[in-house]
């Protein structure tokens, strides 16, 4: 009799426990982002994200699993804790202050991303490349320009219309700065207001998403009517799932600017006789999972570039088209490396026909921790190209390409990048079908008492041409050597404030490209769910 009370006991207890309603804690990676999900109870809110001092506080109804794992930590994120209060469960993150956050919630499911996108023409649609070139940002600024976090954001849940989620920002920036928009390589003097609404948007597609982003900028009183054209960045991205193994994205990017040459020309060697272009991306990528710690992957990549008509601008109309088909591993849960083959295709330009090219390459990359607090994103590879309508040295080449970063935490809210950059661009000057593009950029960000942090950096630029430069005995070369430095702060947690100075030197022995510029600008930012992206 005894035992079966014990029994009945027994029984009514497993009846009456219940789940707990934080189930998980899981480390990944979001659009090349670290990201914290909580799994929990399907019928829980979407919960609380705050800052509260040196860490990032996720509160969530209800007692957590026992025992809970927490992952392993990549930078940004120092320290995971788990903290069991009463009627609730919080998950503390430590991150450095100067680190944004935002907040997503769907059923069962509660992401936190960490760190920022960069501003539109850096990016690919709505998500970044598989690694970052060097490319100087918009509205005059130059080669050292530091790479960008928004101050603290607080949760972005966004605007929900149905179950569309929009997230709109703004920002207003003074720039006044050296302007390179004539037919000669002279810097005029310029002061102009930058005001740049965006919004982006996500839409549960399926068992995927679509995401979209739009922003336009639009500036003010300037005396030069180059800059006073409106530039529009806008992108689209269809994540979903085929089947448990494969996963598909489709993507497209848009762009209708004059200043930010660095679109059509990552290498600047189009740098001045500015004239407005219409530059699309489109891309598709299917990865399939063949193991537990194994992938194969494939991607198609076409954009093309147009000129309005009119007066004949410092460079040309083109097309592009990519193929690459890779095979991934993962070496440890935050370490992955991929070995790939692309063909890459430059159809004759209607402008320029020699620039017509077709290339080989093998590749390798690496992405995740390879030491403490120390973070790689990295590609290298050989490339073998061919320009059949071009003359002398410019006909082939043959040679290493690179790019990537390296990201080092120094302390609690203090690190160091190095990002590099070795490529072959098509070229608009003389006889050459491309040069070959040097870049390192040196950053560093460090905090400063009340809350607010300064950001300084240093860069390189080496463009190096084939052919024999006319007039010289030797091919043309370009360098630029530039810095910045910059202070900000945040206005809460759903704006900021900043102020850049920046000074490029380039350096030519063709005559005539011997430039020096340098600009300041002030900017505030705000978002009504967190300051969106940063300039």
């Amino acid at each position: 009799m005894t035992r079966a009370l014990a029994l009945m006991a027994a029984f009514a207890a497993t009846a009456g426990a219940t789940e707990p309603e934080l189930r998980a804690v899981r480390l990944t990676n979001l659009d090349y982002r670290p990201a914290l999900r909580l799994l929990i109870a399907p019928e829980l809110p979407a919960g609380v994200v705050v800052r509260e001092g040196e860490y990032v506080l996720i509160k969530v109804r209800g007692a957590a699993a026992d025992p809970l794992a927490l992952p392993k930590v990549e930078p940004p994120i120092e320290e995971l804790l788990l903290e069991r209060a009463d009627g609730e469960s919080i998950v503390k993150v430590k991150v450095a202050p100067e680190v944004p956050f935002e907040a997503s919630h769907e059923p069962g499911m509660l992401t936190v991303v960490f760190g920022e996108q960069p501003a539109p023409e850096l990016r690919g649609p709505v998500t970044p490349e598989l690694y970052a070139r060097l490319f100087p940002a918009p509205g005059g600024e130059g080669l050292a320009t530091a790479p960008e976090s928004a101050p603290v954001a607080g949760p972005t849940e966004g605007l929900a219309v149905g179950r569309l989620t929009v997230r709109p920002y703004v920002s207003v920036s003074y720039v006044d700065a050296d302007v390179l928009a004539f037919s000669s390589p002279v810097p005029v003097r310029d002061q102009y207001l930058q005001v740049a609404p965006g919004v982006t948007a996500s839409l549960p597609v399926g068992q995927g998403t679509l995401a979209a982003e739009y922003e336009p900028r639009l500036r003010f009183f300037s005396s030069i009517p180059e800059v006073g054209e409106t530039s529009h960045f806008a992108g689209a991205r269809l994540d979903f799932p085929v089947g448990s193994r494969t996963q598909l994205r489709l993507a497209h990017r848009f762009t209708r600017a004059t200043l930010e040459t660095t679109v059509v020309d990552p290498g600047r060697e189009y740098f001045f006789d500015l004239q407005r272009f219409t530059y699309n991306e489109s891309s598709a990528l299917a990865r399939v999972d063949v193991g537990a710690r194994m992938w194969v992957e494939g991607e198609g990549r076409m954009s093309w570039n147009r000129f309005d008509e009119g007066q004949q601008p410092g460079f040309f109309d083109y097309d592009s088209r990519a193929l690459r088909a890779g095979l991934g591993y993962d070496i440890a849960g935050d370490l992955r490396a991929t070995v790939s083959y692309s063909y890459d295709r430059l159809p004759p330009s209607p402008d320029r026909a020699l620039v017509e090219s077709g290339a080989h390459s093998v590749l390798g990359a690496l992405n995740g921790e390879i030491g403490p607090r120390t973070n790689a994103t990295v590609q290298a590879g050989f490339r073998h190209q061919a320009n059949p309508n071009a003359t002398g040295e410019s006909r082939s080449y043959d040679g290493l390409i690179l790019g990537g970063s390296l990201r080092r935490e120094l302390g609690s809210a203090s690190s160091a990048e190095l990002s590099f950059n070795r490529s072959t661009d098509p070229s608009g000057y003389d006889t050459n079908a491309y040069y070959v593009n040097n870049s390192v950029l040196l950053s560093l960000n460090v905090p400063l008492p009340f809350e607010a942090w300064l950001r300084g950096a240093v860069g390189f630029l080496r463009n190096d041409y084939p052919n024999v430069a006319p007039g010289l005995d030797e091919p043309r070369r370009d360098d630029i050597l530039g810095w910045s430095i910059g202070v900000g702060r945040s206005i809460g947690w759903r704006g900021f404030i900043r102020a850049d100075y920046r000074r490029d030197r380039r350096q030519s022995n063709v005559d005539g490209f011997d430039v020096t510029t340098s600009g300041f600008a002030i900017q505030v930012g705000f978002g009504l769910f967190g300051p969106g992206p940063s300039r």
